[in-house]
């Protein structure tokens, strides 16, 4: 009777690919959307690292560049015969000069010949940045010479 029939689906079987179909894309972008999170959550950390790495770094190159440093409340000042440097440390960044470190950092402790001291004169330091990463120390100092030595009292 019917010979020209043309195979199709039915709309129940439509209806079901479609509901599987809706499903699957619902999983995909939930999935997607924790992946998105994650790979947020690697930049910030990846940042706050950097960050941290680099001021480190320029903390160390201060206290080995520098003749003189100072320390007074949450003040540090790196001097020579030619060049000054100040570091103020604020509740949620830090200054160095007039450039902005986005960091929550804490002093410590400071040293001086081996000795805590309050302020005064220093040649090493202890900065927490447990706020931005857990367990994380900023320890500078200055490297003495031989010829520092010979040229101290006790020597």
């Amino acid at each position: 009777m019917y010979k020209n029939k043309v195979k199709s689906f039915t709309l129940s079987e439509m209806l079901v690919v479609m509901i599987i179909t809706a499903i699957v894309v619902g999983i995909a972008f939930s999935v997607l959307s924790l992946v998105q999170k994650q790979i947020r959550m690697v930049e910030k950390n990846f940042a706050i690292n950097t960050t941290l790495s680099l001021f480190e770094q320029r903390l160390w190159q201060d206290f080995n560049t520098h003749n003189s440093i100072q320390s007074n409340n949450n003040e540090i000042i790196f001097t020579t015969d030619i060049d000054t440097v100040a570091y103020n440390f604020h509740e949620d960044y830090t200054l160095r000069n007039t450039d902005t470190i986005k960091a929550k950092l804490t002093i410590n402790k400071i040293y001086y010949l081996g000795h805590s001291v309050e302020s005064g004169g220093m040649d090493a330091i202890s900065i927490s940045a447990e706020r931005e990463l857990p367990g994380y120390i900023i320890f500078a100092n200055m490297q003495y010479d031989a010829a520092h030595y010979m040229n101290s009292d006790g020597f």
